[in-house]
Order: structure tokens, then C-alpha cells, then sequence
């Protein structure tokens, strides 16, 4: 028993047995009051509690007929019919206090339930349709709702449902979009601002006529403007079974509808935020990846992927061709629904006559923003009832429109929607999307052009390949204690040829080596090769070390490079006869060391910066032992990739240079290196071995 019950059970037969002490002592017949006991007890006991005291009082008031001997008496008689009527009263009081405290208990325990579930939903709810769904589901299944629904108030004063929770079937389209201005219960309580209670259907009929008909089964309904402030900013509807909710729960509703409001406007804030931070990531993604593509196909498929999910339900683009507008590109959040959507395109040409959307769009160069779809607009787009159908399925919120401008006319429109993700559009995204649309059209018109030139390109790329040919001789197969073997890739087609060489000089009691890699493409780096490798024939022949040789070069290239930022990186090598080296790097991966017992291993060097920028190396000792195999060679052995875009791990391939003949280990090293790059690679590679065999 409750503490507080216990105690004014006590308190309720210490007040009977006190009447009964003074019924006795005054010898006054009082036994009407005794039931003031029981009263007292019912208003914090239980009706069980009650009835015991209600019991002794009643008992004690048939005593009192005995010790005053007027049992039975009129007067008694009377006096003992008033402790009845205040024991009765008193048990009528218990069991309506105890149905009240159950109905508080109830209300509290509800309203704990939903406002933790509400919390938990809010932890992880950045929208307001995440927010709405999750009160939906969680209204229904612990207030034993038999539908909720959230709708918010648009600028044009339009309720718009966002999420609904026991639709009922094709009537219920007539609340999906709710004017300010009609006369049905939301619409009433939003523009009033005030709760509305309907306990049976027969309530809601006689306030409304226009919905007689539309309740199949009993129930009450409950529609409680969502206010913050002196701001209205949607509507929460209820129904529930007939009875579930009287008018001492209508408190609760309340504040229930002001928990869902606040927790609405923080995630209608989240949402901008969200938005605005979306539009400058997508931006800056936009800029970089875009500008990357020299392919229309590969810049269409990064457009959707750039938008969706993260901006856009729906994203299409158009672009005009031979006076049509054609949907080269269409994309959903789901990728069962954006492969239905390609299915069905065809059967629904657009419209190029249409007054809205795309085409005009197009015809105007002007962007459009549908802040708000409604049912008219998407009818309206519809060419046909199946068309029209499918539209209403899709679930249209929003949409923005945007023209793709090339350099010298409009090349299509880029669309995004909103659908199921109950998001509307502001001026800031058409803002964004016409952004975003400048940097498309830019690179879709870029592709074209490359795909137009790509036939004249390859033919410059074919020369620039001849001419780097023609300066990188093969070397003799021996010089002094070297057997020397080299090897020249050129890139793919669609790379101009870069600058990679390598040469080599013969001196009494050394053989110096060169393998550098020009920055830029084309036949500028070409020329630029050959002073380097004219520069270092004249340096190399002196008597100064290999650091000298190196600064040599950079002194006198300086005046042939065409930019003040072109530099050539290499390394320079100088061994002598007896095995021993000297090594400098400039700006160039070192060289690999595979010795005659099979250990292969990258040489440590102090880098210097590239030929060209004042560099001043310093050099790396070691000695070769006969057997021992030196491989210089240009960044495209270890900045090739694999076709997922990852890069080419070359240290397995280099074991094909322990046993193998020079020119065959060669070979094997670019074998293995170019099915690992899917057979072609994107920059070109030049490869110098060099075998200390002092005794051939």
C-alpha cells in the first residue's frame, strides 16, 4: 500500500472510532456522522480502502442503536440512512479519484513513451520528413492510433501532407493539398490556431456537411495546429477509436503537438544547414571532377552521381538534338527505380512544345523553380492517363530546372527533383544548380570537341612519338665493363608524349648515365629533351664529379626551358671500372639496386631539386660487384595504375630482373607491369639496366 493511501486509511477509522468514543462518553446518539470517516479515506484511497471503513462505520452505527437502546427507533433510523448515504458517497468518490489517477498514470505513461521514442528518432533525424515518419510510427503503434498524419503550412498558405499513417484509399487525395481557406477541420484549426476534439463521426458531420460519407467506421478526431510561437507551421492530425481519448487527454494531445512542432523546426534548420553545406561540397567535388572529363558519357554518369542522392530524388538531363530534346541521362536514389525509369523513357517523348519545364526552359535560357508540385501541375505535364498515373505514383515535391549553356548556344537543361524525400527547394539551390549546370555544360561541350579533334590529336601525338624516338638511340650492348639494355614506352593515344629519356657516355675509367623525364608534353618536351641530352654529352665528357655534371646541366638548360616553372628531373650515375659509383638525384625516384645474390633493393639518396631550378646535389657512394644489375627509370614505373584507379605495386615485378638475360628481363618487367595497368599506360616510361660484368 502507498504511504500516503496507508496513512488517510488510518486517519479515516481513527476519525469513525472517535465518533464512536464521543457517542458513548456524551451519551448523544451521533451515529449518522460516522460515515464522515469514509468520506475523509475516499478522496486518497482506494474504493477497496473506502469500503473497510465505509464497513466499520456502518457496523458502528448499528452499536450505537444497541448501547443507546433505540435500535430500530425513527430517529436511529434516520441517523443510520445518513451514514449509509455518506459511506455511498464516499465509495462513488474512491472509484471516480482511482479512474482518474489510472486515466493521469496513463497519460503520463503515453506521453513518456512518445517523447523517448521521439527522442531517439531525433538523435539521427536531419529532415523533417525523417522526423515526421518516425513520430507517425511511433503515434500508431503506442497511442493505438488508427492514422496520423503531419502536414505543413506552405508561403502560399496550401497544407501539403508530408507523411500519412492510415491513408484511407482514393478519397483521401483530396487532403493531400489543403487551401488555408476551405472549410475542413485542418484547415480551420491552422488558420484559427486552435485545437479541434471531434469525439464521434456524427460531431465531425454536423460541423462539416461536406464530409458526410467520408467515415466508414466510428471514431474520434483530433487536429492540433503545430505552433511555435505565433507561428504556425503545419498541422498534426488523429484519429482513434471510438472512447480511446476523452477530454482529460486533450491536454496531453497538446503538448504533444508542441513537441512535434520544436522538433520539426530543429530539423527544418538542419536541413538548410545541411543544404547549404551539401551545395558548397558539391561545388568544389563539381569543379574538380568535371574538369577531369574529356568523355560525354563519363561526364554525364558523374553529373547524376554528383546530385544523387545527396541533392536531388531525381536527376535528368536533356540535351537538343536535331530539335528534339533527348534524355541522355536519368538517375534515382534507388537503382531498381532508375532502371525502370530508362525502361519506360521511350514511351514518353518530351514535349519540346511544353510552356514549362525543360523545353522552355531551353527556348528562354531561363531557369525555373517549383518551390511547391501540386496535383494540377503534375496532371498538367501528364501526355496521357497511364503518363498521369505514373507521375502521381512518383511523388513529386519539388524541382528545379537549369539550362546547360555551351560556348556559343544552350545544349539542353539539367532537372533535379524532390520526391520521396519530402524536401522543397529554395532559391539558393537554383542558384547552386545553375552553377553546377555552367561547369556540365562547359565539359559536355569540352567532350565534344575532344571527340571532334581526337583524329588530329592522335596524329600530333603519332609525330611527338617519332621525334622522341629518333633522339633516344638504343645503346650499344657494351661499354667497358656495362652490358647496358633500355627500353622506351610511349603513353596511350590519348596522352601526348611526354619527355622521358636516357643516354649515356663513355669515359677512360668510367661510364656515365643519364635518365631524366622533361615536365610538360608534346614536341615542347621533346625539344627540351634534347638540349638536356646534348647539355649532359658535353657536361659528361668533362673531369669535374657527377654533381658537377649535374649542376653543369642546370646552368646551361636554364635558357631553353619555355617556362620559368619547367624543370627536368633525373638521376646521374658515373662508375667506374673497378665496380664503384657515384649517384646524384634531381628531383628523380632513385634507382634499383638487384644484386648477384638476388637481393633487390631502392639505393638511399639525398634528392636535390630538378635541373633547371638551381640544383646543387650531393652525391651517394657505393661499389658493384660483378653480377650486380643497376635499373634507372622514369615515374611511369611506379605512378602506374590499375583500371580500378589504384596504383601498380612494381617491387613484385623487379624480381624478373635477378636471373634473367638484360633484354629479357626487360621485357618481362613491362609485361607484368602493363597487364597490371590493364594492358595500356597513362604515362610514358623509360628504362635503363646497366650489368657490372667486368669479365664478359
Amino acid at each position: 500500500m502507498d504511504p500516503a493511501e496507508r496513512a488517510w486509511w488510518l486517519v479515516g477509522l481513527a476519525l469513525v472510532a472517535m465518533l464512536v468514543v464521543t457517542d458513548i462518553v456524551a451519551q448523544r446518539q451521533i451515529n449518522g456522522a460516522f460515515g464522515i470517516g469514509a468520506v475523509v479515506a475516499a478522496f486518497w484511497c482506494s474504493p477497496l480502502r473506502t469500503l473497510a471503513v465505509a464497513v466499520v462505520a456502518t457496523v458502528a452505527s448499528v452499536g450505537s442503536g444497541v448501547w443507546h437502546d433505540d435500535l430500530g427507533e425513527p430517529a436511529w433510523t434516520v441517523r443510520f440512512l445518513t451514514c449509509l448515504m455518506l459511506c455511498a458517497i464516499a465509495l462513488a468518490t474512491a472509484t471516480m479519484n482511482q479512474r482518474r489517477r489510472q486515466q493521469v498514470q496513463r497519460t503520463q505513461l503515453l506521453a513518456q513513451q512518445v517523447l523517448d521514442a521521439l527522442a531517439v528518432e531525433l538523435t539521427g533525424a536531419r529532415t523533417v520528413k525523417e522526423v515526421a515518419d518516425g513520430f507517425m510510427g511511433h503515434a500508431v503503434a503506442v497511442l493505438g492510433a488508427k492514422s496520423a498524419m503531419v502536414l505543413s503550412l506552405d508561403p502560399d498558405e496550401v497544407l501539403r501532407t508530408v507523411t500519412w499513417d492510415g491513408r484511407r484509399g482514393h478519397g483521401a487525395d483530396q487532403f493531400q493539398e489543403v487551401p488555408l481557406s476551405s472549410d475542413v477541420p485542418g484547415a480551420v484549426a491552422a488558420r484559427e490556431g486552435v485545437d479541434l476534439h471531434y469525439r464521434s463521426v456524427r460531431e465531425i458531420e454536423a460541423a462539416f456537411p461536406s464530409l458526410a460519407g467520408y467515415y466508414t467506421t466510428e471514431l474520434s478526431l483530433h487536429v492540433l495546429p503545430l505552433r511555435r510561437g505565433d507561428e504556425t507551421l503545419g498541422l498534426l492530425a488523429l484519429t482513434f477509436p471510438p472512447g480511446s481519448f476523452g477530454p482529460a487527454e486533450d491536454g496531453f494531445l497538446h503538448s504533444l503537438a508542441g513537441a512535434l512542432a520544436s522538433a520539426l523546426r530543429r530539423a527544418h534548420e538542419l536541413q538548410l544547414a545541411d543544404a547549404a553545406t551539401q551545395r558548397t561540397a558539391l561545388l568544389a567535388e563539381a569543379s574538380m571532377t568535371l574538369s577531369r572529363s574529356l568523355d560525354m558519357e563519363a561526364t554525364l554518369a558523374e553529373v547524376v552521381r554528383l546530385l544523387v542522392p545527396r541533392f536531388a530524388d531525381w536527376c535528368a538531363v536533356q540535351l537538343l538534338r536535331d530539335g528534339e530534346l533527348e534524355t541522355v541521362a536519368i538517375q534515382h536514389r534507388d537503382a531498381e527505380t532508375t532502371e525502370w525509369a530508362r525502361s519506360v523513357g521511350d514511351a514518353f517523348p518530351t514535349n519540346t512544345d511544353a510552356p514549362s519545364g525543360a523545353p522552355n526552359v531551353v527556348r528562354t535560357g531561363r531557369s525555373e523553380i517549383y518551390t511547391f508540385i501540386s496535383t494540377d501541375m503534375v496532371d498538367a505535364a501528364a501526355v496521357d492517363d497511364e503518363h498521369r498515373a505514373i507521375l502521381r505514383r512518383m511523388g513529386f515535391t519539388s524541382a528545379i530546372v537549369a539550362p546547360l549553356r555551351g560556348r556559343d548556344r544552350i545544349l539542353g537543361a539539367v532537372t533535379l527533383i524532390h520526391a520521396e524525400s519530402g524536401r522543397r527547394y529554395s532559391e539558393e539551390d537554383l542558384t547552386f544548380l545553375e552553377e553546377i549546370a555552367e561547369r556540365v555544360a562547359l565539359a559536355l561541350d569540352t567532350a565534344a570537341t575532344f571527340e571532334q579533334q581526337s583524329e588530329r590529336l592522335a596524329g600530333v601525338t603519332l609525330v611527338a612519338e617519332a621525334a622522341q624516338r629518333a633522339i633516344l638511340a638504343p645503346p650499344p650492348p657494351r661499354v667497358g665493363p656495362l652490358a647496358l639494355t633500355a627500353r622506351y614506352i610511349s603513353a596511350g593515344v590519348e596522352a601526348q608524349v611526354g619527355g622521358d629519356l636516357y643516354e649515356l657516355v663513355a669515359r677512360p675509367t668510367s661510364v656515365r648515365l643519364l635518365v631524366g623525364d622533361v615536365r610538360g608534353k608534346g614536341l615542347g618536351a621533346v625539344r627540351t629533351a634534347t638540349v638536356v641530352l646534348g647539355e649532359f654529352r658535353a657536361a659528361a665528357a668533362g673531369g669535374g664529379d657527377i654533381a658537377e655534371v649535374a649542376r653543369e646541366i642546370d646552368q646551361r638548360l636554364v635558357p631553353y626551358l619555355p617556362d620559368v616553372e619547367d624543370f627536368v628531373t633525373g638521376v646521374l650515375v658515373d662508375i667506374d671500372h673497378d665496380g664503384r659509383f657515384s649517384i646524384v638525384s634531381c628531383g628523380h625516384p632513385p634507382p634499383v639496386l638487384v644484386t648477384a645474390d638476388g637481393e633487390v633493393r631502392t639505393i638511399d639518396l639525398d634528392h636535390g631539386v630538378p635541373l633547371g631550378l638551381g640544383t646543387d646535389p650531393e652525391p651517394t657512394h657505393g661499389r658493384l660487384r660483378p653480377g650486380d644489375r643497376l635499373l634507372l627509370y622514369t615515374d611511369g614505373l611506379i605512378e602506374a595504375r590499375s583500371p580500378d584507379g589504384s596504383f601498380v605495386d612494381p617491387a613484385p615485378f623487379l624480381s624478373a630482373l635477378v636471373d634473367a638475360p638484360a633484354e629479357a628481363a626487360l621485357d618481362d618487367l613491362l609485361d607484368s607491369l602493363k597487364e597490371a595497368a590493364g594492358q595500356s599506360l597513362d604515362d610514358d616510361l623509360a628504362l635503363l639496366l646497366a650489368c657490372f660484368d667486368p669479365q664478359p
